[in-house]
């Protein structure tokens, strides 16, 4: 097979639903399905088998939802969740989703999905070994963009989001750069006094709160939710006993 295909699986328990999905992915250029599923139990069995690059998952299926089957693979393939409901968008992107498209599905919105992991894909295969993420120094690191290493301050960061095996790293001036680094390893490899992480998907730089609560951080007029688990350790190590007291 064609490397340059990107080999996909689709799982939607309505199959006028799934049938006109697989029509509007056919017109796009070089996509190959591997196959489709009627349900979660089914997918999880044919990732294992066929290993595609992509996942259109609906949310809501019968025994075992598509949220439910992402959170219990490990190795998960790009996805795009698809569902007649906007309000588990959160959750989803929370196991990292490229995107999520509510039904019915407009044609250019899955377009554009797809072109989200078309990117992603010629990204990693640009880059070999750890070459997606580099450290510097104490104040910087390099991440490799089109074959040129560019050089990253951490005091140009505001925060950075996961995106399955990558980041976005989003700058005091309103660009936003991808690295080839899931968030678990850069967090290991940025300073601690510098930056913090407040969440599954977000690391933030911590010189640039303007307010925070237990539930929310705001970052000038960015406002990012601080996971439960996260809260406290996330208070302490921004607030601490640096309040101003009432009463001496």
């Amino acid at each position: 097979m064609n490397k340059k295909l990107i080999t996909y699986l689709i799982a939607d328990d309505d199959p006028l639903y799934r049938e006109v999905t697989l029509q509007q992915l056919a017109f796009i250029h070089d996509l190959s399905c591997v196959g489709q599923c009627e349900n979660a139990f089914q997918a999880s069995t044919m990732l294992r088998e066929k290993t595609p690059d992509m996942l259109i998952l609906d949310i809501e299926m019968p025994g075992l939802t598509g949220l439910q089957l992402a959170r219990s693979l490990k190795q998960l393939p790009y996805i795009i969740f698809i569902s007649s409901h906007s309000h588990y968008a959160a959750q989803a992107f929370d196991v990292d989703a490229i995107d999520y498209l509510v039904k019915p599905i407009v044609p250019e919105r899955l377009l554009r999905a797809v072109d989200k992991v078309r990117q992603l894909i010629e990204l990693k295969r640009s880059i070999t070994g750890n070459e997606g993420f580099k450290a510097s120094d104490e104040t910087s690191f390099f991440i490799k963009e089109k074959g040129v290493f560019t050089k990253i301050q951490h005091d140009d960061i505001l925060y950075i989001e996961a995106l399955a095996d990558f980041v976005h790293i989003f700058l005091n001036n309103g660009t936003k750069k991808i690295a080839l680094v899931n968030l678990k390893n850069l967090e290991q490899q940025l300073p601690a006094n510098h930056f913090i992480r407040i969440s599954r998907t977000h690391i933030i730089n911590k010189q640039k709160i303007t307010s925070i609560e237990s539930s929310s951080i705001s970052l000038d007029k960015i406002n990012l939710q601080v996971g439960k688990s996260f809260s406290e350790s996330v208070l302490q190590s921004v607030v601490g006993n640096t309040f101003i007291k009432r009463h001496i």
